[in-house]
C-alpha cells in the first residue's frame, strides 16, 4: 500500500491520509479525493507531477481524467511517479480554482492482501472552511471497502508514544483523588456523535487508571457494575470496555514492558507503570488496536482537561441513578459546558427465537412426563481457546444440564460464542429434545429465566427460579480440569 497525505493548497489544514493499493491509477485517485473530500462528483482533476524521486521536476507532467477522450494517461500508475517519501504531484479541480497537494509519505506493507482503498486520518470540511474533525467510517463508506477497511485499520500500527506520553500526564495529576469510582463522567464528541462513558478508579487506593465505555456497546456493563449487587464470578468475561491502568512494573506482561521500552520510556515505583487494554465480551483482554488508540488519546486528553477543571473547583453534581455529567467536545477540539444525560434503561423484552414446528412441538409433547428436575445453565470457562473466526482469544462458553439432587451431567456442550438469549435457548431446546422423557421443572438462573421463558412457553417447560447449587458443585470441579483435556 502506498500512504499519501492530501492537502488543500486554498485551506492547507484540511487535509486527507489515504492508504491505496500499489497498483492504484491516477484515475483512481481521481475519484477517491472526491471521496474523501465530499466534493461534487461532477468535478475532475488534471495531475501534475511536481517532484519525482526526490527531486523537484523539470518539466510539467499531467495525466488528465477520463473525461479527456484525446489522452489516455489517466490510467497511468500513481506508484511509478510517486516512488519516494516526500515524492508530491498537484491535483487542479477542472472549472475550479480548488488545488490540492499529493504527497507520498511511506509505503506501508501491511499483513494482508487487499484492494481496499482507506482513509486514515485528516481534519476540515472543504466546504466550510471549518476544522471538523472527519468522520473515518463514513469516508471509507463512501470509498466501498468498509469490511476491508475496518480490517486495514485494525492492522496499523497504533500511535502508542503519543498515548503513553498523555496518559503519563494525567497519572501525574492523580485524578482518583478528585473522583470516586462511582463519579462517572461522559466525553461527547460532536462533530461525530459519538459518547464515552469514563470512570476513574483508585479512590479507594487499590486499582488505579481509568475504564472507558461506549454508548451503546458498553453502557450495559457500566450499569451492572455501578447498579447491580453480587456480580456473577464470571462477569469479566463478558465486559466491552478499553482501560487504562497503573499497575507495578511485575504486573506488566513482556509485551507491555517491551512496548514502553521501544518507546523509549520508563518509569520508577509503585503503580506508576502503564498498561492498556481491549475487553470485548466473551474474548480475552488484548492491547488496543489502531481505532481503540486513537479514541483514547481523545479519550485520555479531554481527562486531563476536566481533571484540571475539578482540581480548579468544579463539582461533580448530585444526580439520580443513569444520570452523568457530559461535556460536549467541540468542533474546534475544545470542552462546552456540561450537560446532564439520562439514560432510560428499558425492561428488555424477550421472544422465542427458535422455530419451533407443530411438529416439533407434538413430537416433544408426546414424550412421558416425569419427575425429573433438572438444572440449566452457560457460563464462560476460565481458560482461552483459538478459533478461525476471530483474531482474539475467545473464552468458551459451557452449556450444561445437570439432574437436581444427584449431580449427574445429563448434557454439556462448549461453544465458542458470547451469551446471547437466541444461543441460550437454541442450547436448552437441543438438550430438551434430546431426552427420552419431560422434565417436571427446569431450574435457572435468575438472569436467564426471562430469556428462556418465550421458548419454555411455547414448548411446555415450567422454569423455576434458583441458585443453581447441583451446577455451582459440579462448576467448581470442571473448571479445576486442565485445558488440554477438552480437546480429548
Amino acid at each position: 500500500m502506498i500512504q499519501l497525505h492530501i492537502e488543500s493548497k486554498k485551506k492547507p489544514e484540511i487535509y486527507r491520509k489515504l492508504l491505496l493499493p500499489k497498483n492504484s491509477s491516477f484515475s483512481m485517485l481521481d475519484e477517491i479525493i472526491l471521496l474523501g473530500f465530499d466534493l461534487d462528483g461532477a468535478d475532475y482533476f488534471n495531475f501534475e507531477i511536481v517532484k519525482k524521486d526526490g527531486r523537484v521536476s523539470k518539466e510539467k507532467i499531467w495525466f488528465l481524467p477520463k473525461n479527456d477522450t484525446d489522452l489516455d494517461t489517466d490510467e497511468e500508475l500513481a506508484d511509478e511517479w510517486l516512488r519516494k517519501p516526500g515524492d508530491e504531484a498537484v491535483a487542479h479541480v477542472i472549472d475550479n480554482n480548488e488545488s490540492f497537494t499529493i504527497r507520498l509519505e511511506s509505503y506501508e506493507e501491511l499483513p494482508m492482501n487487499s484492494e481496499a482503498t482507506l482513509c486514515i486520518a485528516g481534519a476540515g470540511n472543504i466546504h466550510t472552511g471549518k476544522m471538523d474533525k472527519i468522520d473515518l467510517e463514513e469516508i471509507n463508506e463512501l470509498v466501498g471497502e468498509d469490511e476491508d477497511a475496518d480490517s486495514l485499520l485494525e492492522n496499523l500500527e497504533p500511535d502508542y508514544l503519543t498515548l503513553l506520553e498523555l496518559t503519563n500526564d494525567l497519572k501525574k495529576l492523580k485524578p482518583w483523588q478528585y473522583f470516586r469510582d462511582d463519579e462517572v463522567v461522559v466525553i461527547h464528541f460532536e462533530d461525530v456523535d459519538y459518547k464515552v462513558f469514563v470512570s476513574v478508579m483508585g479512590a479507594s487506593g487499590e486499582e488505579l487508571g481509568l475504564m472507558i465505555f461506549d454508548m451503546e456497546l458498553g453502557y450495559n456493563s457500566l450499569a451492572k457494575i455501578l447498579y447491580e449487587k453480587n456480580l456473577p464470578s464470571d462477569f469479566s468475561y463478558s465486559l466491552n470496555a478499553l482501560s487504562v491502568n497503573f499497575v507495578d512494573r511485575e504486573e506488566l506482561d513482556k509485551a507491555d514492558y517491551q512496548l514502553i521500552k521501544d518507546c523509549g520510556l520508563s518509569y520508577r515505583g509503585k503503580k506508576n507503570w502503564i498498561q492498556f487494554r481491549s475487553y470485548l465480551e466473551g474474548t480475552h483482554p488484548e492491547r488496543p488496536n489502531y481505532l481503540e488508540v486513537e479514541l483514547l488519546i481523545d479519550v485520555v486528553s479531554r481527562m486531563i482537561n476536566i481533571t484540571e477543571a475539578r482540581k480548579d473547583g468544579w463539582e461533580y453534581p448530585k444526580l439520580s441513578a443513569h444520570q452523568y455529567p457530559t461535556f460536549k467536545v467541540q468542533m474546534d477540539g475544545e470542552l462546552q459546558e456540561i450537560y446532564i444525560l439520562q439514560i432510560n434503561m428499558l425492561k428488555p423484552t424477550y421472544e422465542c427465537y427458535e422455530e419451533i414446528s407443530m411438529f416439533e412441538k407434538a413430537q416433544y409433547k408426546k414424550k412421558p412426563k416425569s419427575a425429573l428436575q433438572l438444572e440449566y445453565d452457560l457460563f464462560y470457562m476460565p481458560f482461552g481457546v483459538e478459533v478461525e473466526e476471530t483474531n482474539r482469544t475467545v473464552y468458551p462458553i459451557s452449556c450444561m444440564l445437570v439432574e437436581g439432587g444427584s449431580n449427574l451431567v445429563i448434557e454439556h456442550e462448549m461453544l465458542s460464542l458470547p451469551k446471547t438469549p437466541p444461543m441460550a435457548q437454541g442450547v436448552l431446546w437441543t438438550f430438551l429434545q434430546g431426552l427420552k422423557i419431560r422434565p417436571c421443572k427446569v431450574f435457572v438462573s435468575k438472569k436467564l429465566r426471562p430469556m428462556l421463558q418465550p421458548l419454555a412457553k411455547t414448548v411446555g417447560v415450567e422454569l423455576v427460579e434458583s441458585e443453581l447449587p447441583c451446577i455451582r458443585e459440579v462448576r467448581g470441579i470442571l473448571e479445576t480440569v486442565p485445558m488440554n483435556l477438552f480437546g480429548e
